[in-house]
C-alpha cells in the first residue's frame, strides 16, 4: 500500500520522473493541468477508474494525470479497483513519468502524433501505441475542419498533378482523411442511390473512389486502366486487403511500366504506402524517378522487363509466394521467408 511509504523520506513537492523530483513541473500543472483544466471531478475519476482497469501503473496515471497518488488510492478504494504497483522499467528507451507527463500535456493541448513524437525522441507508433496503453481519452476523429476557398483551390491543383494526398496533407499541414473527405464532397452527382447499397455488388472505380476507406469496408471494386480486369477489395472489420497472385502480378506489370507508386494508388484505391511495402515482398527492382510516368500504359511492360532482364520465379522456400529477381544468378528464396525463418529461429 502506499501508506508503508512513510518509512522512505520523500521530498514534500514535486513530480516522480525517472526517479527525481521536479518541482518546476508541479507548479505549472498545479496552475495549468491539461488534463484536470476545464474537467469536473466526476470526469477526473473516470480516467482514473478507465485506466486502472487497464492495468496501467498507478505512477503512470499519476503521472498522466497531474494527480497525487493518494487520490488515486482513495478512489480504487471506494470503487475496489486493484492497482498496479510494479516497479517501473529502467532502462534507455523506458518511458520515464516525466515522458508520460509530456505525453499526457501535449495530447491534451492538440498536438499531433509527429510534433509529440519529436520532443520526444520517440517513432510516431511508439507514442500512439503509449497513448492508447495509458488509456487517455481519444480525440475527435472528425472534427470540423474550416476550408478556404484558396485551400480547395490547392487541394484541386495538387490532385490535378497527380500528388498522393500524403504529400499534400505535409504541404497543406492536414489529415489524409480530411482530404479524402473533402475531395468526396467536392465531387459532382455525388448521389448515394448511385452506389449499390449491397456489399456483394462489385462497385466501379468511380463509385468506389466516391467512397471514404471506412465506407469501402467489407466492398469490392474494379482498378482503373486495369487490362485484365482486377477485382479487389477491403475487408469488414479493416481498411486492409489481401493480396492475392493477380494484384501482385498487376502490381509488377505497373512497376516494370514505370507507373509512379502515387499513380498506381490511386488506380487502386490503396494508400502509397501499401503500393511501396508491397513492392519491397515482391523484389520490384528501383526506378528512376525521372522515368516514372502518371499513367499505365499496359505495352511498356514487357519492354522494360526485358530489358532488365527480370523474371517471375516461384521461392523454394514458400510454396505458391512468387517474386521478381534477375534472370541470372537470381534470388531464389525470398526475402519475406527468410525473415519469417528468422524470427521463428529467434524464439
Amino acid at each position: 500500500m502506499f501508506a508503508h511509504t512513510r518509512c522512505s523520506p520523500l521530498p514534500a513537492s514535486g513530480v516522480v520522473a525517472g526517479g527525481l523530483f521536479q518541482p518546476s513541473l508541479v507548479e505549472r500543472s498545479n496552475t495549468h493541468s491539461p488534463i484536470s483544466l476545464g474537467k469536473a471531478p466526476e470526469e477526473i475519476r473516470t480516467l482514473v477508474i478507465t485506466m486502472a482497469t487497464k492495468g496501467v501503473n498507478a505512477a503512470h496515471i499519476a503521472a498522466a494525470l497531474f494527480i497525487s497518488r493518494l487520490e488515486i488510492e482513495a478512489i480504487a478504494r471506494e470503487e475496489g479497483l486493484p492497482l498496479k504497483r510494479t516497479p517501473l522499467r529502467n532502462g534507455p528507451r523506458a518511458w520515464s513519468l516525466l515522458d508520460i507527463s509530456r505525453l499526457s500535456r501535449a495530447w491534451a493541448e492538440g498536438e499531433d502524433l509527429p510534433a509529440i513524437a519529436k520532443r520526444l525522441d520517440r517513432t510516431v507508433m511508439a507514442v500512439r501505441k503509449k497513448r492508447a496503453a495509458l488509456g487517455l481519452p481519444a480525440r475527435e476523429r472528425y472534427a470540423e475542419v474550416v476550408w478556404t476557398d484558396a485551400d480547395v483551390a490547392t487541394l484541386l491543383a495538387h490532385r490535378e498533378r497527380r500528388i498522393g494526398l500524403q504529400r499534400i496533407a505535409k504541404q497543406m499541414g492536414r489529415s489524409v482523411r480530411s482530404l479524402q473527405r473533402k475531395l468526396v464532397s467536392l465531387r459532382p452527382g455525388a448521389d448515394s442511390c448511385a452506389i449499390p447499397a449491397d456489399p456483394s455488388v462489385v462497385l466501379t472505380w468511380e463509385q468506389a473512389s466516391r467512397l471514404t476507406p471506412e465506407e469501402r469496408r467489407g466492398r469490392r471494386w474494379q482498378v482503373r486502366n486495369s487490362p485484365t480486369g482486377l477485382i479487389i477489395g477491403f475487408s469488414r472489420n479493416a481498411c486492409t486487403t489481401r493480396w492475392s497472385v493477380e494484384m501482385q502480378h498487376e502490381l509488377a506489370m505497373r512497376h516494370f511500366a514505370h507507373q509512379s507508386p502515387d499513380a498506381v494508388a490511386e488506380d487502386f484505391l490503396l494508400t502509397d504506402r501499401t503500393i511501396v511495402s508491397q513492392s519491397g515482398w515482391l523484389h520490384l527492382p528501383r526506378r528512376s524517378k525521372k522515368d516514372m510516368r502518371n499513367t499505365f500504359d499496359p505495352d511498356l511492360y514487357e519492354v522494360y522487363l526485358k530489358k532488365m532482364d527480370y523474371v517471375r520465379r516461384e521461392c523454394l522456400g514458400k510454396a505458391g509466394f512468387y517474386f521478381w529477381t534477375t534472370r541470372r544468378n537470381g534470388r531464389r528464396i525470398s526475402r519475406l521467408h527468410q525473415q519469417t525463418a528468422v524470427m521463428r529461429s529467434g524464439d
